[in-house]
């Protein structure tokens, strides 16, 4: 196996996914199986958090341009062929958003955050996304009733079955940059 810088894991089974670029492997074999690379993939795009339901991957990419600077993108990919299923990106994404710095994935639905995400309430409010996992159809935004500038919900995501939990890191609920979920 090449060397590779090991920033970002996900494990599902026997199913290793690591470094940067993102390298699959079967775990009881150790060997490298796949490379998943994107079908638009630059220079500086940074693949940067993965996670793994099943046969599917989602990796994101928030530093992708596509929708202006650091946009960012989500891509899902099939681990058993490392063909992309789908590019994930909201239609209201603007520059410095940072989506795809978290994403988690459960079944058919996948969830990426978007944790500088300006509103008409502030800057940096965040937001989190709902996606499809099969289709790669935008499903719901999820903002924080509360949210304030630099909140930054979407810090962090997860999700399990029909419960997904979404981060504010910056939130301020209990204090300065106390952070809530």
């Amino acid at each position: 196996m090449k060397n590779l810088q090991m920033n970002t894991f996900a494990l599902s089974g026997l199913l290793l996914m690591a470094g940067t670029p993102l390298f699959a492997a079967d775990v009881g074999v150790i060997q490298e199986e796949l490379i998943l690379l994107p079908n638009d993939g630059a220079a500086g795009d940074e693949f940067s958090r993965v996670d793994i339901s099943g046969t599917t991957a989602i990796v994101g990419s928030y530093r992708d341009d596509d929708n202006g600077t650091d946009s960012g993108s989500a891509y899902l990919f099939d681990t058993t062929t490392g063909a992309q299923i789908a590019k994930l990106a909201p239609s209201d994404l603007g520059i410095h958003d940072y989506f795809g710095r978290s994403v988690a994935i459960s079944g058919d639905i996948a969830i990426v955050g978007a944790w500088h995400h300006d509103t008409d309430n502030g800057l940096d409010i965040g937001a989190a996304y709902l996606f499809d996992a099969i289709t790669g159809q935008e499903l719901f935004k999820l903002l924080a009733t509360d949210g304030s500038s630099f909140d930054n919900l979407g810090s962090s995501v997860a999700i399990s079955g029909d419960i997904a939990i979404v981060g504010a890191r910056n939130d301020d609920v209990n204090g300065v940059d106390s952070g809530s979920a």
